[in-house]
């Protein structure tokens, strides 16, 4: 099974290249606070929030990660 590439709905390398830094910056803010049996789902889901964030509008990696460890810390399921 192949695994879901959600960058490939951006438009151009630039941007693919953007919202791959801004994952991980997003990511090297949440990831220790996780259980690690939640870090490969839940690192999905960070993807998905800077993508989403990424269509939206272009703006520099570290900008776009701020905005999605906002989001992704907003839409945080309950336990």
């Amino acid at each position: 099974m192949t695994k879901p590439n959600p960058f490939a709905i951006l438009e151009n390398a630039q941007e693919i290249a953007r919202a791959e830094r801004a994952t991980e910056i997003a990511w090297s803010y949440v990831e220790a606070s996780l259980p690690s049996a939640e870090r490969e789902r839940q690192r999905l889901r960070m993807v998905y929030v800077v993508v989403s964030l990424a269509i939206e509008r272009a703006e520099e990696p570290d900008e776009l990660a701020h905005r999605a460890f906002r989001r992704f810390q907003e839409r945080q399921p309950r336990r």
